[in-house]
């Protein structure tokens, strides 16, 4: 760094002589780059060390909670990349048990399942019990920034749509979150107190906690139906629950105050 410092300085006092050629004024703008980026990042490092204590006394790092986030998915899709294929089959398995046990406890009707891709806890298991047991199943789909909710009788229903998750093709033209749509499959607010919300994530916390993909379609909708009753249940493997993770010491994840949790976590 002393070198790029004291090189910088020449070509300042060189460019108070003489102007500068093509050439040196290249080197010049290379070198300032060099030195704010050095600088930038011991400014980050020495920040990385200093805590922040809450009212509430909790304690974090001076983060950008973006970062913070961040780095949980990163370190969730590394760790998923090395979990095997038997593990995902275990973890299915495990949740399809899980949420037919609340089915049966609370009497629910109508279960939302997001379709499984590669990486994630598989899904078709579960949609095949609960069809079995006359439950309406529905799926997720998007539209524009918003998701709407629709049955289905058969994976054969599904095809791949957006960011290639497997989704039903739309029966409607229109529809707004919790819209009774008669006929239409869409069936939350049919039967308040009989439905079951299965969010996907890449971690959870035990306190409901969640951090998705980042692409915000299941914040906006729970969001708008937190005050319908609808039970919301968080699905994650213990490898990636928060308090596993390495950049969450505490176990619990970053969060802001208008994040709505999940009402339980199932750890598979």
């Amino acid at each position: 760094m002393e070198e790029t410092i004291k090189r910088i300085n020449e070509l300042y006092h060189l460019s108070q002589k003489r102007p500068l050629t093509e050439e040196e004024l290249k080197e010049q703008g290379l070198l300032r780059a060099e030195y704010l980026s050095a600088i930038r990042a011991s400014v980050k490092g020495q920040l990385s060390n200093v805590q922040i204590v809450e009212k509430n006394g909790d304690v974090h790092p001076l983060e950008s909670l973006k970062e913070r986030k961040n780095n949980v998915r990163k370190q969730c899709l590394e760790i998923r990349k090395n979990i095997s294929a038997e593990r995902f089959a275990e973890a299915g398995e495990n949740l399809k048990n899980e949420i037919l046990k609340l089915v049966e406890k609370d009497n629910i009707k109508y279960v939302s399942v997001y379709a499984s891709k590669d990486g994630e806890i598989p899904t078709d298991p579960l949609f095949e019990a609960l069809i079995e047991k006359g439950i309406t199943v529905c799926y997720p789909i998007v539209q524009g920034n918003s998701l709407i909710f629709q049955s289905v009788k058969s994976l054969d229903e599904l095809k791949v749509g957006t960011f290639g998750v497997r989704e039903p093709e739309s029966r409607l033209q229109e529809m707004k979150t919790g819209a009774k749509m008669p006929g239409s499959g869409v069936v939350f607010t049919t039967d308040i107190g009989k439905e079951l919300i299965l969010l996907p994530g890449l971690s959870f916390d035990r306190e409901g906690h969640r951090i998705g993909y980042g692409k915000g379609y299941y914040d906006l909708f729970l969001e708008g139906i937190e005050s319908t009753g609808i039970h919301t249940v968080g699905a994650c493997m213990k490898e990636c629950m928060a308090e596993n993770l390495k950049d969450v010491p505490d176990g619990k994840l970053p969060c802001e105050k208008h994040d709505i949790k999940a009402d339980e976590v199932i750890i598979v």
